[in-house]
């Protein structure tokens, strides 16, 4: 069965690496803008997990990868905290697809921007 991760990491372009430089570059500066960019770091999340999940590479290394951005930009613990679950659960639903919960996002707009749904069948 050909599951997601399940294949070795590939080899990168420098073109590919540049881009996951580049995404974490749009993630880190959605982080430090004050109030937090809620809506350019989910789609940074988004973009960075499935280039990173096109590579690749396993999902733990990913959230491991994004704690390691949220913890640079130096938010203060509770709210640190609050905003993580928010990333972890956008890198699981860009990772793997929607898994449940309500698709309607904070502000009441369906998001039309969520990533693709996947089947485990």
């Amino acid at each position: 069965m050909d599951r997601p991760g399940s294949h070795r990491h590939r080899d990168r372009s420098l073109a590919e690496l540049a881009d996951a430089l580049d995404l974490r570059s749009v993630i880190s500066a959605a982080l430090v803008t004050k109030p937090v960019d809620e809506h350019s770091l989910r789609r940074g999340v988004w973009t960075y997990v499935g280039a990173e999940r096109h590579a690749g590479t396993s999902p733990g290394h990913i959230i491991m990868a994004l704690t390691e951005l949220v913890e640079a930009a130096g938010i203060a613990t509770p709210a640190r905290q609050v905003l993580m679950r928010g990333v972890i659960l956008w890198c699981v639903e860009a990772y793997f697809g929607h898994l449940g919960g309500d698709v309607v996002g904070r502000d009441g707009d369906a998001r039309v921007e969520s990533p693709m749904l996947v089947s485990n069948r």
